[in-house]
């Protein structure tokens, strides 16, 4: 495996400071602002195949601008995809030859391709089978993204995987969503569409 060469990514932070008391009541007072630059701690997954540098995270949305300084973050449940209710932003490195695994999270992610070549893998637009964490399609369809795509993924079953010889960088948002669901055509009805994560 090629070593992990990517620098820690900076975190800027810029919050309105507390409104000194000799301006209460001025209603044209307005707050300084503090910036603060983090180098964000780089943490290793999966052998070292992925390194995640947490960026933000909110327990809810809407967010709150409340607070300045050092601002926590908030563990995210499980795998730290998703933080119920919230959102979670975060860094994540992908080592070359890298597969990644067929999953489906209950939120909305938007990637950002930084830097190298992601590919997306899909099941294809044909209606499958998942039985003891195995599906049933042949071949998952693979889309390549490039640095400055933005995929929009709305619930979908998808892996990320790093076939080339070079680490790939992402940013990620999630936002916590409803229950992932479909129609059922011809029918009033819907299939409801469970967190999943396959063999």
């Amino acid at each position: 495996m090629l070593s992990y060469n990517l620098s820690a990514p900076r975190r800027i932070t810029a919050s309105n400071l507390p409104l000194p008391s000799p301006y209460h009541g001025d209603e044209h007072a307005e707050p300084g602002v503090e910036v603060k630059i983090d180098n964000l701690k780089v943490e290793s997954l999966l052998d070292d195949r992925l390194m995640r540098s947490m960026v933000a995270t909110s327990k809810e949305v809407p967010t709150t601008n409340d607070g300045h300084g050092v601002l926590p973050l908030d563990e995210a449940p499980g795998m730290g995809i998703v933080i119920p209710g919230g959102l979670n932003m975060y860094y994540i490195d992908m080592a070359p030859k890298t597969e990644g695994v067929m999953h489906r999270t209950t939120s909305t992610d938007y990637l950002v391709v930084l830097s190298g070549q992601l590919s997306l893998m899909t099941p294809s637009n044909q209606p499958y089978h998942v039985d003891s964490g195995k599906a049933t399609y042949s071949e998952p369809v693979e889309t390549v993204c490039h640095p400055g795509d933005v995929i929009a993924q709305r619930g979908i079953m998808h892996a990320l995987s790093n076939r080339t010889n070079e680490w790939v960088r992402v940013l990620a948002i999630v936002l916590s969503s409803k229950s992932n669901r479909v129609p059922i055509e011809g029918t009033n009805g819907h299939k409801d569409l469970a967190d999943a994560w396959l063999a």
